[in-house]
Formats: C-alpha cells, structure tokens, sequence
C-alpha cells in the first residue's frame, strides 16, 4: 500500500471560488506530511487553481446533466479509478470543509482496497454490527445512510462504488438508493462500511449545534468534548447556511442555527478553541477571493 496519500476534491458549477479550494489544499498541506497527491474532479478547467492541483474532468459517464442537479449523484465519480493515483488511500472533502489538523489519521483508517469510511448517522447505532445483520436480513432494504462530506477509501477496490453505480443506472435499476449520493454509497458499501470517529471529523451543525440547552451545557462543560475537540482534523459545514463571510459577521455570543431546529452559541465559551481555528479560516479564505 502506497504510504502516502490523495486528497480528492469535487467542484462544478459556480458556488465555490477557486480561492476556496486554494486555501483548502494550502491548508491541508500545512498539516498533513503524508499526502502525496491532489486531485480536483472539475466540470470545466479552473484557471486559478494552483498549478499543483491536479485538474481531472469527471468521467464521461457522470457527466450527465441529470446528475449535476438534486442527489449531486456526479460526487460519485469520486471512487473512479480513471481518476484517482495507483493503489492509494484516499480522503475526500467537500470544499465546505476546514482542516484543522492532519488528514493522515483519517487515511490511516484505511486498511483494505475494501474499506470505506464516511461520516455515521447521527444515532448510537451507526455503522456497527447489527446494521450489517439487518442489511443482509432485508437484501438490502434497511440500511444506515452516513454523510458524504468526508470519506476515506482506497484507489484499488476490486469494485468501487463509482463502478457499483454506473453498473445498477445503466440495468435500469430505481431503488430507492440511486438518488442521491449519500444514500447510494452507504448502501453500496454498507457491509464494509465504517464510520470515520468523529474525534477526527465532524459535522459543524452536529458537534455545535443542539435541539436542546441541555445537550449545548454538555457540549460546553464536558471535559470528555472538551478533549474530543482539541483532536479534531476536519470541520465540515454541510447543511448550514454559514459560509464564510456569514461567519465573520456573527458578533461574540450571537444565536445560529441551522434548517433542522438546532441552535447554538458563537462564542469560546460554548466552542472552544475552534472557534478562533474557524475565524482564522475564514479570514483567509475571504481574503484569497479578494486577491
């Protein structure tokens, strides 16, 4: 097994600058000594990414207008092997991610071609044992669906979920499971998949966020999350309307929350540490897009 690893990257369309991907890969660099490779899957070539990213058009089979729009199902071009480097781990991050820390943890994961690693449900269940029972139980009709947002895998899958979808599209299958990427992955690869711990990773809406002032004074006090936080790598802002520049608007102490009834507080006494991380993030961020 190679003793690097490749950060893979997805973009299309317009919502995120050329900067942002920049200062993503800059960062990760930064942290992580092991990686050996980028690669950006790209709809059109960037003109402003650094001449170190590589630029890969996504494979002609996911280049389907269809697939571009809801379920965002061209992500899984991402586990194709015509893109990826030889016999690899790879860590893949949407760009609404920050990185705080080394992504060779995350790759290390990865011990198998078989394994593949996604963020779990937010459940106590997860991933584990008896998903897996019930899986097999139901040929497939229950499963756990995790978060796309950060993945671990390996390049050299015998079978990868990028072949397992464009083999199921084109047999005409319409499950339930071929909508939308998150959902298509964890059923694909539900019998070998695992969640990454979110001592490494996490949702910023989950780890931040709360539906209760019970669960935001655990989240504030604990000395358990405390320690939990100070190990994190990757901070991913998926399913919150926070973008950087909204970031750097909140005031200390002001009320967020996201589309599902969570709130939080945005300041260092409910966050931590990482709130100051994210800010610096965020400033630099919105100052590449001005340069």
């Amino acid at each position: 097994m190679n003793s690097g690893f490749c950060l893979v990257l997805a973009m299309w369309g317009d919502a995120y600058p050329d900067a942002s991907v920049n200062t993503l890969v800059e960062s990760v660099r930064r942290h992580s000594p092991r990686l050996s490779h980028v690669v950006l899957l790209t709809d059109r070539q960037r003109s402003l990414i650094d001449a170190d990213i590589q630029q890969m058009p996504f494979p002609a089979f996911f280049d389907r207008p269809e697939f571009f729009g809801h379920g965002y199902r061209v992500k899984l071009a991402v586990f194709a092997r015509s893109v990826l480097p030889l016999d690899t781990p790879c860590v893949y991050l949407d760009l609404d991610t920050m990185v705080t820390g080394d992504l060779g943890g995350i790759a290390a994961l990865v011990k198998r071609p078989s394994d593949v690693f996604m963020l779990p449900p937010g459940n106590l269940i997860s991933f584990g044992l008896l998903r897996r029972v019930a899986f097999r139980l139901t040929r497939g009709k229950r499963f756990a669906t995790g978060n796309s947002s950060v993945m671990a895998y390996h390049s050299a899958a015998r079978t990868s979920v990028a072949d397992l979808f464009e083999r199921h599209y084109l047999s005409g299958d319409v499950g339930p499971y071929m909508g939308i990427d998150d959902t298509f992955i964890s059923w694909a690869a539900q019998p070998v998949l695992r969640g990454i711990p979110t001592s490494l990773a996490v949702t910023f809406r989950r780890e931040f966020l709360a539906r209760s002032r019970v669960v935001l004074w655990y989240q504030k006090y604990s000395p358990i999350r405390r320690n939990h936080r100070s190990n994190v790598v990757a901070i991913t802002f998926n399913g919150t309307r926070y973008k950087p520049e909204e970031l750097l608007k909140l005031k200390t102490g002001e009320r967020i929350s996201d589309a599902r009834g969570r709130f939080g507080y945005w300041s260092d006494e409910q966050m931590g540490p990482l709130r100051e991380q994210i800010l610096t993030y965020c400033r630099l961020v919105v100052s590449k897009k001005q340069t």
